[in-house]
């Protein structure tokens, strides 16, 4: 017999060799005899199977069409000559429904004075709620919690139970059929949500960017403008979003302010085109929806052209900041 077949004798008699002292053991080691090695757990993706992904998608759908669907009807209806309360394709397409939206019912009028009730409206709407939330949140006054909750307990009170002081106010003030009124009484509706909400963003800037300024040399104005306003812009854009939005759409007061058609806003224009000959029993849908095309144009600019502030600033109110 060999060396080497007297040494793989001598293996095999002896059986594995035992780990040397000190060393790791291995995971081979670690693993007892007849035990088998555990497979590996298949994770299903979310999403399910093919059955889960078309009803998603139809629901998706469905929920889009739900929502299309007024504005489809808005558009076909504003080009027919003789439109229904259901959606329909025009049969003698026109345009003469916008014409007359200007001729009969003061659209331009109309027009004019909402934009610059709501513009108005949104500037001193800015301007007061960068300030107030500003001293909400930084002012140190007794009391500071109570005026904070009272001024957010003011956005739960029903507009219409502020009827009847604010037309009294309003007479007694002379500001009863002009833009004056209507724009001071648009901004106290807006007021106490949106302080609320230009605090949360003032809260979230640090204190120590605002001392610093004040140890470079600068005022507590100055502070304010160069430091805390640039960074709260997204909370701004938010505010003047909702404030023009709002005075835009807002009917109810221009009911109660005003009874001079120079005066009368868009939504008053629809009420008068929804009586229609001054009679409620008949409507004019192509005319509505001529007027209801007309209407929604400055929103959707308006909409486009700060689309990206009001989308961080909502995400920072969603945040909580």
């Amino acid at each position: 017999m060999s060396a080497i077949e007297r040494t793989r004798t001598a293996r095999a008699v002896a059986g594995p060799a035992s780990p040397v002292a000190g060393a790791a053991p291995s995971v081979a080691d670690a693993i007892p005899r007849g035990a088998t090695t555990p497979r590996a757990v298949v994770r299903k993706r979310p999403g399910g199977g093919p059955v889960e992904w078309v009803l998603v998608h139809i629901a998706f759908a469905v929920t889009i069409a739900f929502f299309l669907a007024p504005f489809v009807w808005m558009v076909l209806a504003a080009i027919d000559s003789r439109a229904e309360a259901y959606i329909r394709w025009p049969e003698d397409p026109t345009l003469a429904n916008f014409r007359a939206v200007f001729e009969r019912f003061a659209f331009g009028t109309a027009l004019r004075n909402s934009l610059i009730v709501s513009t108005a409206t949104m500037v001193l709407t800015v301007l007061t709620v960068a300030l107030a939330g500003y001293s909400l949140s930084r002012l140190s006054v007794r009391r500071k919690d109570w005026f904070s909750y009272t001024v957010l307990l003011l956005q739960t009170m029903p507009l219409s139970a502020t009827m009847v002081p604010i037309y009294g106010l309003a007479r007694e003030l002379g500001l009863r059929n002009s833009y004056l009124g209507l724009v001071l009484v648009h901004t106290a509706i807006e007021l106490p949500f949106l302080t609320w909400m230009m605090k949360g963003f003032f809260d979230a800037v640090p204190r120590y960017l605002e001392e610093a300024a004040w140890i470079d040399g600068r005022t507590k104005l100055r502070a304010w403008f160069e430091i805390l306003l640039p960074v709260a812009r997204p909370g701004l854009g938010v505010a003047a979003g909702l404030s023009f939005l709002s005075a835009w759409a807002e009917v109810l007061m221009v009911i109660i302010l005003v009874d001079e058609p120079g005066f009368f806003t868009v939504p008053f224009a629809f009420y008068r085109a929804a009586r229609g000959e001054g009679s409620y029993m008949e409507v004019r849908y192509e005319i509505v929806a001529a007027m209801g095309v007309l209407y929604v144009l400055p929103v959707l600019v308006l909409f486009f052209a700060t689309r990206k502030l009001m989308v961080r600033g909502l995400m920072g109110t969603a945040r909580g900041v």
